[in-house]
């Protein structure tokens, strides 16, 4: 090196904050003193379905007006409190979408302290919040899987004495025919009862999969042709909409089968008189493991959309816990078990829904390299 020559600064050392903050995962937004956005990062534009340019300038208000609490926490910024708040909740986009979002707000301020206006830090919570009802799922099936293979045991014993003692009972009145319906139903009831304490103890244990070749429109195909025969008077129409792409996966079959098999039957039943049940599959090339250090994964997509009596609300977040249901007579144990089927096979199950408008149940698997 020339003793007077200087040392080239590195291309990190040139990056601006602009940059930095342009590629952050979060959203970020700053607020002026005349309570108008001027930073709208790329992160935001996502969250909020804003763009830049038609967030730039405008009143805080009118881009978080159905996010009230938000506004409340950019107050707490400003003078004269000027502290740092955070919270969460709810922010509906501007296409209407809910989203769940963390927000934390700071006050701007120069050298002297004099107050310039507010950032705030926009976080999806999305994510958090399925790994939160994954866990507590979780810790509910650890839970009921104690309880089952403590109980069946000493259930089924004295079930077994009693369906043995219904079946001596039918044979020593045989052709007493109201004997025999009474007898009948206890020995029904008894085999649901066994057939019960079964699904608890296979959603509560894991299941030995056997992995193969699987193609994933052969088991749909099955599904729908099996299930078309028990429409009955029914008008259901069926629409497959397959991407001819889809590569087979390493998948159980017979797991597969049982979890469409239960999608199917579900979009079915909440469909009265009438209705189209679809079935969409597609290929998505460029999938990214959120939190994980991992390339782009190739990943499968079966969505299954009914137009029902849809799902509320306040269900929605209850739909894969065990025993829940909305269906009278219903076990609560067949979406548990799809949830529990496609977790050991590595995926994801999701549903969205609408009450009046029907339910899409989306079921994600990754492609074996």
């Amino acid at each position: 090196m020339q003793p007077n020559s200087q040392p080239k600064h590195s291309s990190a050392s040139q990056i601006s904050w602009q940059q930095i903050l342009a590629n952050l995962g979060d959203g970020v937004v700053t607020v002026g003193l005349d309570n108008k956005i001027g930073y709208f990062n790329e992160a935001a534009e996502v969250l909020t379905e804003f763009s830049s340019s038609t967030a730039h300038g405008q009143p805080v208000e009118q881009i978080f007006q159905r996010g009230p609490w938000l506004i409340e926490l950019l107050r707490k910024t400003q003078p004269p409190r000027q502290e740092s708040a955070r919270g969460e909740g709810d922010f509906v986009t501007r296409r209407g979408r809910k989203a769940p979002i963390s927000v934390t707000a700071s006050p701007l301020q120069d050298i002297d302290g004099q107050f310039l206006g507010s950032i705030l830090l926009l976080r999806d919570d999305k994510h958090r919040k399925e790994l939160e009802g994954d866990l507590k799922r979780t810790d509910r099936l650890a839970l009921m899987g104690t309880l089952a293979a403590g109980l069946a045991h000493e259930i089924r014993n004295p079930l077994g004495g009693i369906k043995g003692a219904a079946q001596l009972l039918r044979r020593a009145t045989d052709g007493d025919p109201s004997t025999k319906e009474f007898t009948d139903i206890m020995i029904r009831e008894v085999d649901r009862v066994n057939r019960l304490i079964e699904q608890l103890l296979s959603l509560s244990r894991p299941a030995e999969l056997d992995f193969a070749p699987v193609n994933v429109h052969e088991i749909l195909d099955d599904v729908l042709l099996l299930e078309a025969q028990t429409l009955g008077d029914k008008k259901i129409e069926f629409k497959k909409r397959y991407d001819p792409s889809l590569p087979p996966i390493r998948a159980d079959r017979a797991q597969l089968t049982q979890v469409f098999l239960n999608l199917v039957k579900n979009g079915l039943q909440a469909m009265a008189h009438s209705g189209t049940l679809t079935v969409i599959t597609r290929l998505e090339n460029e999938f990214r493991i959120r939190g994980q250090d991992r390339a782009d994964k190739r990943m499968i997509w079966v969505e299954i959309a009914d137009h029902g009596a849809g799902i509320s609300e306040a269900d929605l977040p209850q739909i894969f816990s065990p025993f829940f249901t909305t269906k009278t007579g219903g076990t609560g144990l067949g979406l548990a078990t799809c949830d529990r089927i496609i977790r050991e096979h590595g995926g994801t199950i999701r549903v969205d829904s609408a009450e009046g408008q029907g339910s899409t149940f989306k079921v994600s698997l990754l492609v074996a390299d």
